[in-house]
């Protein structure tokens, strides 16, 4: 199983990626608080995702997560990147990596507007999807969340599940992807995938066993009365898998 891919995402510990609820776990304003346990407890990489208030009220939120971070990063020595979910102008005030979905703003502009040390994530549900994000010759994602694995009720407005081979099959395609320009004899140029989607404490060994880089949970940590060993447990289940 290759998976051995650089470029803007090296270094990244793709392995448990957490992306945020305003509701799950008792309000917007807990949001900060469980993601600075989560931290704590394994989380790699964290998406700021809040469908319902403005743009104000967003950057408010996200800049408070990415302070969370931080704060358990500066505990940890670890580096963990913070993502907004569509809200390109927050992320260029904020400094903060973007992800987008298939409906939100064309995957060109907001890599033409974002500085190039931030990372563009963008979300595929399909083979045809993910073809059309690299034909070139513009930019092509640095990383996807390929979703959904499985139905669930956390996002309603989804395809159809992909499952474990779905998903492994868009990783391994993403994975092979290489950017033009590329220097020779670097695997440089490919694609970051983590798969989202029903992803639970029961799932995540089979999709450790897929060429994912990692996985996307919002309830299980969201929602988890302790969300710091709700975030240990998923990473010690991914690692053993691994195995």
């Amino acid at each position: 199983m290759s998976r051995a891919v650089s470029g803007r995402g090296a270094g990244v510990d793709w392995r448990l990626y957490l992306v945020t609820d305003p509701h799950l776990g008792g309000g917007r304003d807990a949001v900060p608080g469980i993601v600075y346990e989560a931290v704590l407890g394994g989380v790699g990489v964290v998406q700021v995702r809040d469908k319902e208030c403005d743009d104000d009220e967003f950057a408010t939120h996200a800049a408070a997560v990415a302070e969370s971070v931080a704060r358990a990063c500066t505990g940890t020595g670890r580096d963990v990147p913070v993502f907004v979910n569509d809200r390109l102008d927050v992320a260029r005030v904020l400094g903060l990596h973007l992800h987008i979905g298939q409906r939100d703003v064309p995957l060109p502009r907001a890599r033409a507007a974002l500085p190039d040390e931030l990372m563009l994530g963008l979300s595929i549900e399909s083979d045809a999807q993910l073809a059309a994000a690299v034909a070139g010759p513009g930019p092509a994602p640095d990383v996807i969340g390929v979703s959904p694995v499985w139905s669930t009720a956390t996002k309603t407005d989804t395809a159809a599940a992909l499952g474990p081979e779905g998903a492994d099959r868009l990783a391994r395609a993403a994975h092979s992807y290489r950017r033009p320009g590329g220097v020779p004899g670097d695997p440089g140029a490919g694609i970051r995938a983590v798969g989202i989607g029903g992803v639970t404490p029961a799932t995540v060994a089979r999709l450790a066993a897929t060429e994912l880089d990692g996985v996307c949970v919002v309830s299980s940590i969201m929602a988890a009365p302790d969300p710091r060993t709700a975030a240990s447990d998923l990473l010690a289940r991914w690692d053993a898998a691994r195995r």
